[in-house]
């Protein structure tokens, strides 16, 4: 009887060890779809790569991510309703002395710095032009006045005019018309002032700073 119980008891143990092993893979293979890999989706996310710090605000992640549906293209106008300006954006790149190019004087076109901001992107778009050309007018907008860039894609970016100054040609703050990174923004700079001695510019420059309208 003591051998029944004992064979019992062994048997016993063998049926719960097995059930437990069992019982053991069976959650393993449950779990198991949990650490495969997944695929990305091929509709990705395009992440903007970050400028220069200049100490004027880096954007967090979240700023610079777009989708790439909807993120901008290359601007072809520029439109300011205020100065009734509506004029083609040409790409320009840096001059025989290393600065920003500007259209030909006797066009209407105006430049955008190809090299630096997207428009409607994070960081500072910069777009120029003669102020005896498209930008004659540039010193009658106001703050608050509209900005519209259409883009290549046909989709229309608003901006809106937040400051506006006039500086010194030698006092130009190169990091802030070009690298300032806190928001999506559009600067446009034209020639002010007088001309200089030997006639080859003028003696200031206006800048209008615009931020990207949260329509």
């Amino acid at each position: 009887m003591k051998f029944l119980d004992k064979q019992n008891r062994k048997r016993t143990i063998t049926e719960l060890m097995l059930k437990s092993y069992f019982l053991i893979a069976f959650g393993v293979l449950s779990l198991s779809p949990l650490v495969i890999p997944v695929q990305e989706s091929p509709v990705a996310l395009l992440t903007t790569p970050l400028p220069p710090n200049t100490g004027e605000g880096v954007p967090n992640a979240a700023s610079t991510t777009v989708e790439i549906a909807t993120a901008p293209t290359a601007p072809s106008r520029l439109i300011i309703p205020s100065i009734a300006l509506n004029d083609t954006v040409a790409k320009v790149g840096v001059n025989a002395k290393g600065e920003m190019d500007v259209p030909a004087g006797n066009t209407r076109d105006v430049g955008w710095y190809d090299a630096g901001t997207m428009p409607g992107t994070v960081g500072s778009a910069v777009i120029d032009a003669h102020v005896f050309a498209a930008f004659s007018k540039l010193k009658n907008i106001k703050v608050g006045s509209d900005i519209y860039i259409e883009t290549d894609s046909g989709q229309k970016l608003h901006f809106v005019v937040s400051e506006m100054k006039t500086y010194v040609l030698a006092d130009v703050p190169a990091d802030i018309l070009f690298n300032r990174a806190d928001t999506e923004r559009l600067n446009l700079i034209t020639c002010a002032g007088k001309l200089t001695d030997d006639r080859s510019t003028y003696d200031h420059r206006l800048v209008v700073y615009a931020v990207l309208a949260n329509d």
